[in-house]
């Protein structure tokens, strides 16, 4: 007898409660992880500051390359907070502004026509100054008294800037003072209570004159007539000018010339000029030179020039007055160091920083104050040999001859690390930002039983007994270990105890949760991430060379046997270990001036070969060897083509089919069914026991096209292997410019998009059309037949071909399956969607969707998106048998959906899954252009593993209590019986 509907609604409802749990609650926070990264450092915009006056600690900031300001821990490098000021789709063409006024708890930032202030202790927005877009800020600065006031200088529409003073509380504008001269603004200065601004002006042959003019504090009037400095020899362009800058005693200026011989100095509001010839070391001039300066008010006017070399580096140290001096040098030194300003009331220190040692030295003298010896280790533990690229530090006076030395350094590789009187304390592993490939790689293994075994096989007897006795006498070696770490794993498998989460070792489990994540970022590094500890970084290396400016672009990583392959844009592509990092090939790009990509194929011997792809969607020259009936490349070139390409037919691609979008759309993406995407039923089970067969097609391709101008997107589902267009949806009054997002599984596809249109549902008691706008999920599934038990023209047909579709009698065209969709409404953007992956393809797959609004990663199981879902009545009883439940058009995003709980993924834009070897979980891996976050999805929970709430030692008690019990109880019983029979028989 069928159990009826009241009994099972409420079983359903706590199936579908499950369901929205994605792990453990005790494994939250512990079987994921996530690098809340900043980006690379910038040195003018990274400090140490105190957030507020009556804070006896300071906080580390930084505005980075990625416009992300965060306040970041010393002690243990932890992110306290951070906000992102520009994404990386919009148009910024400044590195950005970032200053702290002195004494005071707020942060200025200036990014493009932006000035806000932030709360130094939290990263709350205090205020907001903007002017447009047609207002670019060059400078902003904090007044040199108290730092009650903000003035900004901007570059307005034409030929015109502004300088404008803010109340820094409050960001009102107390007034604006306009130049129209057409000069070229650079920086305003504040020093006591004089505002100087410093502005460019073309010389009448060549060059550029410095033209400063001092201003009214009070309404930012001029005052007298601009100075204009004979600098027209020397400054060619805002490069020349190596530091600018406000300070208790006087305000001063320096530039250079072309040649980075000579040294200019002057002293803002007035005339005087002194020129410092630049020294040479053993006859070699400075290939670059840098100026650092205390950033406090009320140090001293010291400063110190640093000639770097290529292989060697040195200083000078220099006092300001009335004439400029030199005080004393600091020695030549090997290597590509670094120095850094720090400033305790008015006493001025600069430390010196090299891959050997730092050295702390007063701005007053040449003796050193202290020296400490840095740690190998401490600069990245990277692969590639680093430098140093630049650094901040903060010096404490401990009384006497004692001093306490924080340094920060960005490395090469964008580590950003900490270093505590030369030991190191934390690393931060900021060039992980701009990830644009990601791939899990299985971790090799050091010793492969199952060659072994055939080594053995094809030996005689005699040789095959030595080489066993030799491998188990080898196995010994590891013995002692594995005995000495066995009591620590009982217990800790007794007790939960967390020991045996911080292995560091790099080997599987049985889980196959111990991967590793190989990521390729635009700065043309690769590193290796290990899912089985947190993330842990294992190496990290430079990969590619890049030009000033030029982003890596990579096509795809793929795993090969203990190597990961990486495919460039350019043609380049190389081979590396995936456990040490070291490269074992490597072919640069740009060979073939033609090409655009290349695409790895398989032969019918199972040998990878690398298909080149040219600019117009043609295939290039390819190498003689033997493809596999139905081999099809499809490209999509610049043309708004698609074209799929037999590589089978003959020696040369043949072009086998093109696919052209309708007049006005244009191809915004082509994507196919997952590599590893298995499939455990070809049919779905309903609750009266009948069959939908599935469409399962392992050529399916889904094309999205979007019309500008009539605001329409298209869906097309494509067989790559004969280019027959099987099905296409079109939805009008979608907005183009927001993400639109789309993903193929199996034998369903889904999309997201922001569109208008009818309502998605009618519900009995609802009268009339409604229009429903706003973000929408869709999903469709595919079936051979829209009735049970039927497989549609499969039934009747001995053979099938994927190259020559099925065409029906009727019409003449395509045979093509059935499909059911169903809208659901959003409550914000989905910018990527992903499907998990399973061993067996047997769990219930969920989309992985990326809500850049709110900042999360979640995970929405298939069952709450199936089409079939009744519309307008409660479930029968066999649907509620077989899972399904009446119809919402509204789809919120419950809470437990939410994989990264409450930490925020900033700019994450693309996910890459893998199998475990647990059939009930997947593993996670999502990146973008900031943050990096790993984790496991269990869809329909770990029904395959235990919870840490599970007492092995309960177990163990309760079977031995058990046990005594009945060897207790044993013979009382065994009397029974026997005085029963007894009395039975008498």
């Amino acid at each position: 007898m069928r159990l009826c509907a009241p009994i099972l609604l409420p079983i359903a409802a706590l199936f579908y409660a499950l369901l929205c749990n994605a792990i453990f609650a005790d494994e939250a926070y512990q079987t994921d992880s996530h690098h809340a990264l900043l980006g690379f450092p910038q040195a003018h915009t990274t400090f140490f500051h105190r957030p507020s006056a009556a804070s006896k600690a300071s906080l580390l900031y930084t505005l980075s390359e990625k416009l992300v300001l965060g306040a970041v821990n010393p002690k243990d490098g932890a992110v306290i907070w951070r906000q992102r000021l520009a994404d990386s789709a919009q148009n910024h063409t400044t590195s950005g502004l970032l200053k702290a006024g002195e004494g005071r708890d707020t942060l200025i930032s200036a990014v493009n026509g932006k000035v806000q202030a932030w709360d130094a202790t939290d990263g709350r927005l205090v205020w907001e100054w903007d002017g447009g877009d047609e207002t670019k800020v060059v400078d902003v600065t904090p007044s040199a008294e108290g730092g009650e006031y903000i003035l900004i200088l901007s570059e307005e529409e034409g030929s015109s800037f502004v300088v404008r003073n803010l109340a820094a509380d409050t960001g009102e504008v107390f007034w604006e003072s306009g130049d129209w001269s057409g000069d070229t603004p650079y920086a305003v200065v504040s020093s006591q209570d004089r505002i100087f601004t410093v502005s460019l002006h073309s010389a009448l042959l060549k060059g550029l004159k410095i033209k400063v003019t001092e201003l009214i504090p009070s309404n930012g009037k001029p005052i007298g007539q601009s100075i204009s400095l004979n600098s027209d020899s020397d400054v060619t362009s805002k490069a020349s000018i190596l530091h600018i800058g406000a300070n208790s005693g006087q305000p001063f200026l320096i530039w250079t010339d072309k040649a980075l011989k000579t040294l200019k100095v002057n002293n803002i509001g007035t005339k005087h000029i002194t020129t410092l010839n630049v020294p040479s070391s053993n006859g070699e001039s400075a290939e670059k030179i840098v100026v650092h300066a205390p950033r406090s008010p009320t140090a001293h006017p010291h400063f110190l020039v640093q000639y770097q070399l290529a292989n060697s580096h040195w200083a000078e140290v220099f006092h300001v007055g009335t004439h400029t001096k030199k005080v004393y040098d600091l020695p030549r030194l090997g290597g590509k160091g670094a120095f850094s300003t720090s400033s305790q009331g008015s006493a001025v220190y600069f430390t010196r920083h090299t891959a050997f040692e730092n050295i702390l030295a007063s701005s007053n003298g040449s003796s050193v104050l202290s020296q400490w010896d840095v740690r190998p280790q401490s600069h990245g533990g990277m692969v590639d040999s680093q430098d140093i690229s630049h650094a901040a530090s903060e010096v404490i006076s401990r009384g006497g001859s004692t001093y306490a030395v924080r340094s920060a350094l960005t490395l090469p590789s964008g580590d950003w690390e900490l270093i505590r009187n030369g030991d190191p304390y934390w690393v931060r592993p900021e060039g992980l930002t701009g990830a644009v490939a990601a791939a899990f790689v299985e971790i090799p293994k050091k010793e492969n039983l199952a060659d072994e075994l055939a080594a053995e096989s094809h030996r005689d007897v005699f040789t095959a007994y030595v080489h066993r006795v030799k491998r188990h006498a080898r196995d010994l070696q590891h013995l002692p270990s594995w005995a000495q770490a066995l009591p620590a794993r009982v217990v800790g498998s007794f007790l939960g105890d967390k020991a045996g989460s911080q292995d560091q070792s790099l080997r599987r489990d049985g889980f196959g949760f111990h991967k590793i994540v190989v990521v390729a970022t635009e700065h043309g590094r690769l590193a290796a991430l290990d899912a089985g500890t947190q993330g842990r970084v294992i190496w990290n290396i430079q990969a590619v060379n890049l030009e000033a400016g030029e982003k890596w672009q990579v096509l795809s990583i793929e795993a090969e046997q203990n190597t990961a392959l990486v495919r460039g844009k350019q043609g380049e592509f190389l081979r590396v270990q995936c456990d040490t990092g070291n490269i074992v090939q490597y072919q640069p790009g740009g060979l073939i001036k033609s090409l655009k990509t290349s695409v790895p194929i398989l032969d019918a011997s199972g040998e990878q070969l690398l298909i080149p792809v040219n600019d117009d969607g043609s295939i290039g020259d390819i190498p003689n060897a033997d493809f596999e009936i139905g081999t099809t490349i499809v490209t999509n070139a610049e043309d708004n083509i698609v074209r799929g390409w037999a590589l089978w037919k003959g020696p040369k691609p043949t072009l086998a089919w093109q696919f052209t979008p309708a007049p006005g759309e244009t191809v915004k993406s082509v994507t196919a069914r997952p590599s590893h995407d298995p499939v455990a039923s070809i049919g779905k089970a309903l609750g009266d026991r009948n069959v939908l067969y599935k469409y399962l097609n392992p050529n399916v391709l889904l094309i999205t096209a979007l019309e500008t101008e009539a605001s329409t997107a298209t869906f097309y589902i494509l067989d790559s292997a004969s280019g027959a267009v099987i099905h296409s949806a079109t939805h009008a009054g979608v907005d183009t410019n927001l993400p639109i997002a789309s993903t193929v599984s199996e034998d369903w596809f889904a999309y997201s998009l922001f569109s208008e249109s009818s309502s998605l549902s009618q519900d009995v008691s609802e009268i009339g059309q409604q229009k429903s706008k706003g973000y929408q999920l869709v999903l469709s599934e595919l079936y051979e037949s829209p009735y049970p038990n039927e497989r549609g023209s499969l039934e009747t047909s001995s053979n099938y071909s994927s190259i020559s579709p099925t065409f029906t009698d009727e019409d003449g065209k395509y045979d093509t399956p059935h499909v059911l969709s169903q809208t659901f409404l959003i409550p914000g953007p989905i910018s990527s969607i992903s499907v998990t992956s399973t061993l067996q393809g047997i769990t219930t797959r969920s989309l992985l969707c990326v809500l850049p609004d709110a900042k999360a990663l979640i995970s929405i199981s298939r069952a709450f998106l199936d089409p079939r879902r009744p519309v307008g009545r409660d479930a029968t009883a066999a649907e509620i048998e077989e899972g399904l439940f009446r119809y919402s058009p509204m789809l919120d995003f419950e809470p437990k959906w939410v994989l990264n709980h409450k930490r925020e993924l900033m700019s994450i834009s693309e996910i890459v899954t893998s199998p475990s070897l647990l059939e009930s979980t997947s593993l996670v891996f999502a990146f973008g252009d900031v943050d990096l976050f790993l984790t496991r999805v269990s869809p329909i929970g770990a029904f395959d593993l235990l919870g840490k709430g599970f007492s092995k030692l309960q177990l163990v008690l309760t079977v031995v209590a058990l046990a005594v019990g009945t060897t207790v109880v044993a013979p009382f019983v065994r009397k029974k019986q026997i005085d029963g029979t007894w009395k039975a028989q008498t």
